[in-house]
């Protein structure tokens, strides 16, 4: 059910390992929890699909692929095979960027699938490969709770000359951008972002960093890693991913279902738990900018 060539992770696996998130100002507050997700190659998908009877995309399947569920799948047309659902991606990075991605010859999503007819996912990640195996992209599919809404980042990573093949599969990347969506009630819109990401392979580490500009004045000036050197921010928050690779098979992926039933109500209470507890400490609180 899944294949691995040489050291590149190209078919379909499962990470597994610990999310960690930690605040530092204006108040500490940190937590780490154990989590599994699915690492799916879509041109192959639909043949994974068909293999066992509680795993698919028929509504009775306790774990199911729901194709609705990603790239804004609730519009009026969404896809419905793994390789629609591969164009998708390719025609959501064109829309952000207004680039060509006709290089792009692979991806590979990490996210949640659902569980018990239950779904949600704070973060899914596009993996977007060349022909040389190379990451050239990295589509963030950001949702949030309770607004149930979505919003994406188009992550570049490949910035060398087409054919160049220089890129170690251990190597990281950093990506800087604006946050231009509203994710936790407890953060405000005012940050940026900076990402650091690796190639996914035996480790699949994604560390995020939420920054807050001490300079308002050249907020809007911002994009990736176009900011003014002189401009100074201050690291509030940051998430950590630290995942293993392991073959998706039926055994290995019911041997975390035993553990974690239904991991997309794990995720939702964690959510709520931890801000709970924020509150308590009384964390500042943030209006929702389009519905305060």
């Amino acid at each position: 059910m899944g294949k691995v060539i040489g050291d590149d992770y190209t078919g379909h696996g499962l990470y597994v390992g610990t999310v960690r998130h930690r605040r530092f100002n204006p108040i500490k507050h940190s937590f780490r929890y154990p989590i599994f997700m699915t690492y799916l190659e879509l041109d192959s998908l639909d043949l994974l699909l068909e293999q066992k009877w509680w795993f698919g995309t028929r509504p009775w399947c306790w774990v199911r692929f729901r194709f609705q569920d990603y790239l804004n799948g609730d519009n009026v047309t969404y896809p419905t095979t793994g390789k629609e659902l591969k164009q998708a991606v390719l025609e959501k990075l064109t829309q952000l960027t207004g680039m060509d991605m006709s290089a792009i010859t692979r991806v590979n999503m990490l996210g949640h699938l659902r569980y018990g007819g239950l779904y949600f996912s704070p973060l899914n990640l596009y993996y977007c490969f060349n022909e040389h195996n190379e990451l050239c992209w990295v589509l963030a599919e950001v949702s949030n709770t309770p607004w149930n809404q979505r919003h994406y980042y188009a992550l570049p990573i490949l910035t060398k000359s087409e054919g160049d093949k220089s890129q170690k599969p251990s190597q990281r990347f950093t990506v800087e951008h604006l946050k231009t969506f509203h994710v936790s009630p407890f953060n405000p819109m005012e940050q940026r972002y900076s990402w650091l990401l690796n190639q996914p392979q035996t480790v699949l580490s994604v560390h995020l960093e939420t920054l807050t500009l001490t300079d308002d004045k050249h907020q809007t000036s911002r994009y990736l890693n176009s900011c003014p050197e002189q401009t100074r921010s201050i690291k509030v928050f940051d998430a950590t991913m630290k995942l293993k690779y392991q073959p998706f098979t039926g055994h290995r992926l019911g041997k975390q279902l035993i553990l974690t039933p239904i991991m997309t109500i794990k995720v939702i209470i964690g959510i709520y738990w931890q801000a709970l507890k924020l509150w308590i400490k009384k964390a500042p609180f943030y209006n929702h900018p389009t519905r305060s």
